[in-house]
């Protein structure tokens, strides 16, 4: 039995939990804070998917969710057109007081190389800096 490299990143974002969850649920928001990521605005595609640009996946990407707001899971699949997708990126957001702490797990895949892995988690840590002043720039005045 194989098992892969994962690591989880959280930030905890000091806005309402249900704000959170309904505005990682959201694909047409991601690229305001994913902005290492995804290189525009996504569009809808067919059915449940979205229709993405992400240079680091070689441009166009299909882009779908599986969603539970009630428990704070939202499943993101990301494919290449034409290719099956693969597993999902988990992503949980879990109440801590008035606020949220958003976690978003990475798998290292087979045949990335240590410098890749590492600018891959310091570049999403950036993004959940920015999804928390996104989310926390919603509400002036509310948070130190």
């Amino acid at each position: 039995m194989t098992t892969l490299t994962t690591e989880t990143l959280r930030i905890t974002i000091d806005a309402p939990y249900d704000e959170v969850t309904t505005y990682l649920a959201e694909p047409a928001s991601a690229h305001e804070w994913a902005t290492e990521f995804f290189a525009g605005p996504l569009s809808k595609g067919s059915g449940e998917e979205w229709v993405a640009q992400v240079p680091m996946m070689g441009g166009e990407v299909r882009y779908r969710q599986e969603i539970d707001l009630e428990r704070g899971v939202i499943d993101l699949y990301l494919a290449p057109r034409g290719v099956e997708f693969g597993p999902p990126l988990p992503v949980r957001i879990v109440p801590n007081g008035d606020g949220a702490d958003v976690l978003w797990t990475l798998t290292r895949f087979p045949g990335v190389p240590d410098e890749q892995w590492r600018a891959s988690l310091q570049s999403m840590q950036r993004e959940l800096d920015n999804l928390k002043r996104t989310l926390e720039a919603s509400r002036p005045g509310e948070h130190g």
